[in-house]
């Protein structure tokens, strides 16, 4: 449904104690800005057998406005050391809310840098692919389950 690589199997979905814990180390760097803003991060991960799916949407507290949602990909095979990949994606995730911050402080500058295709990257010396969009993931898998997909 998210993911970047077709996939013949459903994915492993990440701990939910490993999303709370990326979620309060956001909170705890972009904490005066969600607390302005009015808004929280939601963190999902979703393992493939080929591919690692990591996203972080900055959602409002009213459901009904529009999050900024990054996903992350990247290749899993049999010599990932997927823990270190997380790590890298999971810092990268820092440097684009850095970004998207600095923007918004800026009152001349709007942030409006969408990437709705699959993008390729390099950070930290791993390859992956991103996308930048406005879906609420939250609402989309809650939709797919009334839906029984």
């Amino acid at each position: 449904m998210f993911s970047r690589l077709e996939h013949e199997s459903l994915p492993v979905l990440f701990p939910k104690d490993w999303a709370e814990g990326l979620k309060q180390i956001l909170l705890n760097i972009y904490g005066d800005k969600c607390i302005k803003d009015e808004k929280t991060f939601e963190i999902y991960g979703f393992s493939y057998p080929s591919e690692v799916l990591m996203i972080v949407s900055f959602v409002g507290l009213d459901k009904f406005t529009t999050p900024v949602t990054l996903f992350l990909s990247a290749n899993l095979n049999e010599k990932s050391k997927t823990d270190e990949m997380i790590n890298d994606m999971f810092d990268s995730v820092g440097v684009f809310f850095d970004s998207y911050f600095s923007k918004s402080e800026d009152n001349d500058e709007i942030w409006d840098d969408y990437v709705q295709e699959w993008e390729e990257t390099e950070f930290a010396k791993l390859k992956f692919y991103y996308k930048v969009t406005r879906e609420n993931i939250g609402l989309s898998m809650e939709a797919d389950r009334l839906l029984g997909e």
